[in-house]
């Protein structure tokens, strides 16, 4: 039976679940699809946050139902947060945070990630996207606050690009978190130092073919939102 499924290329996977979005949502997400369907990816900086935890180990097996797989694991597990961003021909440093993120932690962490001399230029960057990429940030509140824009305005001028709320599928850089993530939990790793070594050793052997395979799917995710008339795509 498992060779059946197998062949059939079903997999076991979670029931992903995701907040229900409000009309108005779904009018700005297709809006957004819209104008940007035939738009350059190539050139903008996509950011965001992630929450990686300790002990994270993989949520599914095929198992014998009398001989169940059993994993000690703490009710409150460490967790590390972690902000970055990735486009087609460059991507930031990662920063490590452990404190909930707020709009000065928020404005410190572009301080410390957005200046010029800061920023991994792929080996084939066209020199004129140097110093000219476009800035990408969703709508969180900290990222909106007037102090935020006000020091993104200071580091990239005018470099911003807006981006719809709620619509994390229209963002590649989670893909790159689900890579790491998925690599995280095949390694069980129990310190927050680890963690972070993990972590940058990934960040910075990660495939420039890997972050461009997402970049490049962006038409694809705009013309499904585009179908599905702003609801959420599969992506």
């Amino acid at each position: 039976m498992q060779r059946t499924i197998k062949n059939s290329g079903l997999k076991w996977l979670r029931i992903r679940k995701v907040d229900k979005l409000k009309p108005v949502n779904e009018a700005k997400r297709l809006e957004y699809a819209k104008e940007k369907k035939k738009y350059n990816w190539k050139k903008v900086l996509f950011s965001d946050e992630k929450s990686f935890w300790l002990g994270s180990i993989p949520t599914h097996a095929w198992q014998d139902p009398n001989h169940r797989i059993t994993v000690e694991v703490p009710k409150y597990a460490p967790k590390l947060h972690v902000w970055a961003a990735i486009g087609y021909y460059v991507k930031t440093k990662l920063y490590f945070f452990e404190q909930n993120l707020d709009g000065p932690l928020y404005q410190r962490i572009l301080k410390a990630r957005l200046k010029e001399k800061d920023i991994i230029y792929s080996p084939d960057c066209p020199r004129t996207l140097r110093k000219k990429w476009l800035f990408l940030q969703d709508n969180d509140p900290k990222h909106k606050a007037k102090k935020s824009m006000a020091e993104l305005e200071n580091l990239i001028g005018d470099r911003l690009l807006l981006h719809p709320a709620y619509s994390p599928d229209l963002n590649p850089i989670e893909d790159m978190w689900s890579y790491l993530d998925l690599k995280l939990k095949n390694l069980n790793v129990q310190t927050i130092p680890s963690l972070k070594r993990f972590l940058n050793k990934e960040w910075n052997a990660l495939p420039w073919t890997e972050i461009r395979k997402s970049v490049n799917s962006m038409p694809k995710r705009l013309k499904e939102c585009i179908k599905l008339n702003g609801k959420r795509t599969h992506y």
